[in-house]
């Protein structure tokens, strides 16, 4: 039987990302000062990550392809273009309003426009479960970590 192709590539991409994920964090500065945790762990971790979950893709697409995913019956799908327009808009407002709104209003932006990509229309609940992971993940760079994320509009409130 052979492998489907667009399986293996999908594999060999996540590989490949892993890969150039972790090389290009060995040129990242190794001392983390006080905190002893220094900007290359988070992408070497990353990267890790990547490899390994790439490695048990290609493992299944070469034993059979992916189990529950009929690819010539995936062929014939239409594309959805406008729920690829939400998240890629959600990516493109992320780039755009993270420096002056701050890491938490963008993050929250794009976990709405990714769930209503997902056809989520539970706009309250998005917003409410964006902002706490937002908000989670903030607190973990900027206090965990001492990592410091935009605050953007919240600046004002820690001045």
């Amino acid at each position: 039987m052979r492998a489907p192709s667009g399986q293996v590539a999908v594999a060999v991409g996540v590989v490949a990302i892993g890969a150039l994920i972790l090389g290009g964090s060995f040129f990242l500065p190794a001392g983390g000062g006080y905190a002893q945790v220094g900007p290359g762990v988070v992408p070497r971790v990353v990267g890790i990550l990547l490899l390994v979950a790439g490695g048990f893709l290609l493992r299944e697409a070469l034993t059979g392809g992916f189990r529950g995913v009929d690819e010539e019956a995936e062929l014939h799908l239409p594309m959805n273009w406008v729920y690829f327009a939400w998240a890629s808009g959600g990516i493109i407002a992320y780039g755009l309003i993270v420096e002056h709104l701050g890491f938490i209003v963008a993050s929250t932006v794009l976990f709405v426009m990714v769930a209503r990509a997902f056809e989520s229309t539970r706009w309250g609940l998005n917003i409410a479960v964006g902002a706490v992971l937002a908000c989670v993940i903030f607190a973990i760079f900027n206090y965990g970590l001492g990592l410091m994320l935009p605050l953007g509009i919240f600046q004002k409130l820690v001045s």
